[in-house]
């Protein structure tokens, strides 16, 4: 069973997303932002993270970032579900390492197909 985080600070994001993906096998856990996301990265390490670039404090770029420029964190697989469409903003993520970038509104089947395909799921 493919472990995954959701990551968005919208709470209602959170929990639908996290019921579709738990109804598909996925095993699931949520954080409203990169703070509540760091101490999940070690109690329970998971194979992917479905990511909302635009949360509070630490942007889902800086993170894209951070967790792929270190070694232990490297490997997770990143989807990117954003609101933010431009061209450059897509690029943007793409540049700091995001293994694939969905745009909302979402079809929750597309987020389950790139997890299926990247994942062991």
């Amino acid at each position: 069973m493919a472990r995954c985080i959701i990551v968005d600070d919208h709470g209602d994001t959170r929990a639908g997303y996290a019921e579709f993906l738990s109804a598909f096998g996925f095993e699931v856990r949520t954080a409203a932002d990169a703070d509540e996301l760091r101490p999940l990265l070690t109690e329970w390490r998971p194979d992917a993270i479905v990511l909302d670039l635009q949360l509070p404090r630490t942007d889902g770029w800086q993170l894209t970032r951070e967790l792929k420029g270190d070694p232990r964190t490297r490997d997770i697989v990143i989807v990117v579900v954003s609101a933010c469409v431009m061209a450059a903003e897509r690029a943007a993520a793409e540049a700091a390492g995001c293994d694939a970038f969905i745009n909302k509104p979402v079809d929750p089947m597309l987020i389950l197909e790139e997890l299926r395909a990247r994942t062991r799921a």
